[in-house]
């Protein structure tokens, strides 16, 4: 063999691996299967058929009654030689085993498994006798065993044995085919489904045959919570008197968004195949969840009030708007800053469920006050706000508040005051704040409050009237103008024997301003004495006179 041949031969082989791998990983190649789940009506009973593959599968079989029925949608299905490779009576009751008797009549069947139940039923004991004398295999079930219906795989979740009554014997079967499955739970009650699931018992499917036709007493939210199934499948009756299914049932798949087929629209055929289930029947619940609704406001964002604040809601389902008799609504934390919620809940006429959205409620606008302390300090005052975090204070001497401005942040919502100290003299300063909550915004700003601060306070300069020397007595005298109460609140005197008062300055402070005249006694002769003087407040110091020498003698 050349090495062409060689080359060949290996680019065949790893060909054919390629294509092995991605026929055998893709889960949708055509050897996944498929299989057909028809739910016939038959009034209030149950008859239920899954085929796979030319194999059949029948699980009850309605009323004697609605036999006609039954075997007209059988012979439809051309099923092969008219072979059943299975029958499955759930448990006793007349509206589940009352038509085997005449389907044993038209075909044949393989193998009979039927409820473990042995309190006495005369339809029972007639399916029971009529199964024997077509000779037909009879056995009950084992728990956990599994066969194969053509490409499915049926494996028995429940056998029965546990029961104590009819349904509660009803038998559990979960069919499986590409890996989707269908739960069978004949009229299964809630008693003993929860019983089960404590159990340990895997209910996991993605259709559910609802149990015993839909009663309240079955189907319980914890069982559908285990089973979550996507579809759901109800077989009653169509009549007028019908009581079932019950209404708390339907609102319990609506409230889980399970799509839900009922034989009273005609019989249901759902089918598995590509790993997906299809079926051209139409849903009917009668229930529609608003879980998934949306709430619309007139308003997202409200400021406080001190009252419950409640914006007006519009809820809309599957894009079309609920009526407002469908629901209630309810606020909460409605009052103060913060976020609120708003609760809708349907009213179980149409609507089920509830559905909530949270609006956010900003500080409320502040009653702000400014007035002017002494001359040049500004008190700023507000009122309290409950669940606040802090304020902010913005303060400019622009009234457009476009230049200049000083931001003060409060971060302690007790504070109810602020005082701005050592402001220009003479000033108009304009005010506004808001209250805020961290991390969700502010509330309005306040009205703009202004306060002009008064004129300079600094003492004029002084003069002095007299300054001269007494010989006789010793002393400086000194006179000077008389200063206004406003302006002054006393005086400061400065002498020394130095012009540039460095050196061996003494001082005399005067808190009195009504006294406006002094003797300087503490002086030597024969010397220049340089003086000078000037006013002062508790605000600031005046200018130093001019000084004026005077000479001892």
């Amino acid at each position: 063999m050349n090495y062409r041949s060689i080359k060949k031969q290996f680019s065949r082989i790893g060909f054919l691996f390629v294509m092995a791998m991605i026929f055998y990983f893709n889960p949708y190649n055509v050897l996944a299967g498929e299989l057909n789940f028809h739910a016939i009506y038959v009034g209030s009973g149950d008859c239920l058929i899954l085929e796979s593959n030319h194999h059949y599968m029948l699980v009850d079989s309605g009323f004697q009654d609605t036999t006609p029925e039954v075997l007209a949608y059988l012979d439809a299905l051309n099923i092969p030689d008219n072979q059943i490779d299975y029958a499955v009576a759930t448990h006793p009751d007349g509206d589940h085993v009352g038509g085997f008797a005449s389907i044993f009549d038209h075909y044949k069947v393989k193998q009979i498994i039927y409820s473990p139940c042995t309190k006495e039923s005369s339809s029972f004991t007639d399916f029971i006798q009529n199964a024997k004398d077509h000779h037909y295999p009879l056995r009950t079930p084992i728990e956990n065993e599994t066969w194969k219906l053509g490409d499915a795989t049926v494996e028995v979740v429940y056998d029965g044995f546990q029961g104590t009554t009819y349904n509660e014997c009803s038998i559990v079967l979960r069919v499986t085919c590409d890996g989707k499955s269908i739960l069978l739970t004949g009229d299964l009650p809630s008693v003993m489904e929860n019983s089960l699931m404590k159990q340990g018992y895997n209910f996991k499917a993605d259709v559910l045959k609802v149990g015993h036709h839909g009663a309240g007493s079955s189907t319980c939210s914890a069982f559908l919570d285990a089973v979550k199934p996507q579809y759901a499948v109800i077989s009653s009756s169509a009549a007028k008197t019908a009581q079932l299914p019950r209404a708390s049932m339907l609102i319990r798949l609506a409230k889980r968004f399970i799509k839900t087929y009922r034989t009273t629209d005609g019989n249901v055929l759902l089918t598995i195949k590509d790993g997906k289930i299809h079926t051209n029947h139409p849903e009917n619940n009668g229930y529609i969840s608003i879980s998934k609704g949306t709430i619309t406001l007139n308003q997202n964002v409200l400021y406080t009030t001190g009252k419950s604040l409640k914006p007006t809601v519009t809820l809309t389902v599957n894009g079309k708007i609920v009526p407002k008799n469908q629901y209630t609504v309810s606020y909460s934390s409605n009052k103060y800053p913060g976020k609120a919620t708003v609760k809708v809940k349907g009213k179980n006429i149409q609507y089920v469920s509830s559905v909530k959205k949270q609006f956010l409620i900003l500080p409320k606008k502040e009653k702000l006050k400014a007035v002017l302390k002494d001359f040049n300090s500004i008190v700023l005052t507000w009122d309290s706000q409950r669940k606040i975090s802090g304020y902010t204070i913005v303060y400019t001497t622009d009234k457009s508040f476009k230049t200049g401005l000083i931001f003060k942040q409060i971060s302690k919502p007790e504070t109810l005051k602020k005082t701005f100290k050592k402001l220009a003299y003479g000033e108009t300063y304009y005010f506004r704040m808001r209250a805020y909550i961290s991390n969700l915004g502010y509330g309005k700003w306040s009205s703009i409050r202004s306060v002009k601060t008064k004129k300079n306070p600094k003492p004029m300069q002084e003069v002095f009237k007299v300054a001269k020397y007494n010989k006789k007595k010793q002393h400086i005298y000194l006179t000077w103008k008389h200063f206004k109460k406003d302006q002054a609140t006393g005086f400061q005197i400065q002498y020394c024997t130095k012009k540039n008062f460095k050196k061996n300055v003494k001082k005399l402070t005067l808190p009195d301003t009504s006294v406006y005249k002094v003797r300087i006694k503490d002086i030597q002769k024969k010397k220049k004495y340089y003086v000078r003087i000037r006013g002062f407040n508790q605000y600031k110091k005046g200018e130093w006179s001019k000084t004026k020498r005077i000479r001892t003698r």
